[in-house]
């Protein structure tokens, strides 16, 4: 019979807590006491505030809340090892106390912050769990956490999995005996815990127990997660509280930059480019990358920053005259480039160049021609292909298939992308449930519902990149 997750924390804990700081530290290439921070500058403490800091451990978070704002802090603990070297810290922290989070021994609304440091890995019921944390929060309060997390990108997925299985338990037996299971044991209990709680589902576990405002950090490419968020006056778990879309970076600075490009559907678009080309039998080097130029001003550049102008879609911070700056050298960068490529293939490209510009104006102007689904596959995905296909020297007759079979992407892309926008951007709450015919039950909420299309865009524009750019490469190698 497994083993519950609640009788690896004696297991773990016991025997380390002296090395516990320096070799956390260090097993983490410094990024624990970064991410400790980061969670105690999400609490937002006052001097005469109360806060709760469970699973305390050695005391690290309780004496950085202590420190950074002049509160009191009360640290829990099942470990008495543990709480024997947190006992240790000059008295910055106001009281410590052997017990369970399932199990707070304290009454409701008692403190006006709460904090939890990786913890959720070693309770039976996570959710439960949670709810009982938000329990002896006041109205108000903030509640914020630390948990290690697991990198959802393939090629930092490989690189977290070959450090935590290989690396950490080497490096652990150089300290003791000890430390190696400790450090064997450490990845794939992650790896379970998300394959049993994935990150929506524990976000989903703090709006049902009545927070709002839920965020979630990701730090160190996802190996270290980050959430605060603040306890209602009243639970509302339908309330929608969605983070940035997949191709987004929170607000603020070159983030902005980059959220306004959002390179994967940049890329997806691009590699029509590469389609078109790719019908020809012998595709001219300079004609591609020109034309993969050309269309990246106009659609990624101007085409982006001409919407942003109209009601701030991707919730962008970059001021009106720069985007308009933006797009106005893009769209003029490509016609120019355009323009060119006629001198080179002849005056009949010219109507491909006009056709362009026009599509990046009637966009920017969101004229139905354009911004309806029809049309969007149509300018978006059948255009590149036609249009390289054309520069290229490619056949027609293929051409025209592949240019269909492009529109066709774009259109799945539309119909997949316009409900996740919606969803994410003009939803005010989402109730339901869906109920099995073995008995159980599902929740509905705003991530549920968004999750399916959001992660079929994900793979889509990669797959897409992926095909076309083979494609082409066959033609010279």
């Amino acid at each position: 019979m497994p083993r519950p997750p609640s009788a690896d924390a004696p297991r773990i804990f016991t025997g380390i807590a002296h090395s516990y700081d320096r070799v956390g530290a260090l097993l983490s290439l410094g990024q624990d006491p970064r991410w400790r921070h980061a969670l105690v500058n999400a609490v937002g403490a006052s001097p005469e505030d109360i806060v709760l800091d469970v699973a305390t451990g050695t005391g690290l978070v309780a004496v950085g809340l202590a420190r950074q704002y002049g509160c009191r802090v009360v640290g829990v603990d099942r470990s008495a090892d543990m709480l024997t070297e947190a006992a240790r810290r000059n008295g910055l922290i106001t009281g410590l106390v052997n017990g369970r989070a399932e199990r707070l021994p304290f009454a409701d609304g008692t403190f006006d912050h709460v904090t939890f440091t990786y913890l959720l890995r070693y309770v039976d019921d996570p959710a439960a769990t949670v709810s009982e944390l938000a329990r002896v929060l006041k109205r108000g309060g903030r509640l914020a956490s630390l948990e290690f997390g697991v990198p959802s990108s393939p090629w930092t997925f490989a690189l977290w999995r070959l450090y935590t299985r290989l690396v950490m338990p080497l490096a652990g037996s150089l300290v003791s005996r000890k430390w190696r299971e400790v450090n064997a044991f450490l990845g794939p209990s992650i790896e379970r815990f998300y394959l049993s709680h994935p990150q929506r589902e524990v976000e989903r576990y703090w709006r049902e127990a009545g927070l709002g405002d839920v965020r979630t950090r990701r730090m160190s490419l996802g190996g270290g997660i980050v959430m605060s968020a603040t306890k209602r006056d009243a639970p509302a778990a339908s309330d929608v509280r969605l983070g940035s879309a997949f191709y987004a970076l929170r607000p603020g600075g070159w983030r902005d930059y980059w959220t306004l490009l959002h390179p994967p559907y940049t890329a997806w678009h691009l590699s029509y480019v590469l389609l078109g080309a790719a019908l020809a039998p012998a595709p001219d080097p300079r004609i591609v990358l020109g034309a993969l130029l050309a269309f990246g001003l106009a659609v990624g550049v101007a085409a982006h920053s001409f919407d942003e102008l109209r009601g701030r879609p991707l919730g962008t911070r970059i001021p009106t005259g720069v985007l308009v700056a933006l797009g106005a050298i893009g769209l003029a960068g490509a016609a120019a480039l355009g323009v060119a490529a006629v001198a080179m293939l002849g005056p009949l490209f010219g109507v491909f160049v006009a056709a362009g510009v026009a599509l990046v104006l009637l966009y920017a102007f969101e004229a139905p021609l354009v911004h309806s689904d029809l049309g969007f596959a149509l300018a978006w995905g059948a255009f590149p292909v036609l249009t390289a296909a054309y520069a290229t020297g490619a056949p027609p007759i293929p051409a025209v298939a592949v240019a269909a079979a492009a529109a066709l992407l774009s259109l799945a892309q539309r119909v997949l992308s316009t409900r996740v926008r919606a969803v994410r951007r003009r939803s005010v709450s989402v109730n339901g449930e869906v109920r099995y015919r073995d008995g159980s039950r599902q929740t509905l909420d705003a991530e549920g519902l968004i999750a399916a299309p959001e992660g079929a865009l994900r793979i889509l524009w990669l797959a897409v990149v992926a095909l076309a750019a083979g494609l082409l490469l066959s033609r010279y190698i």
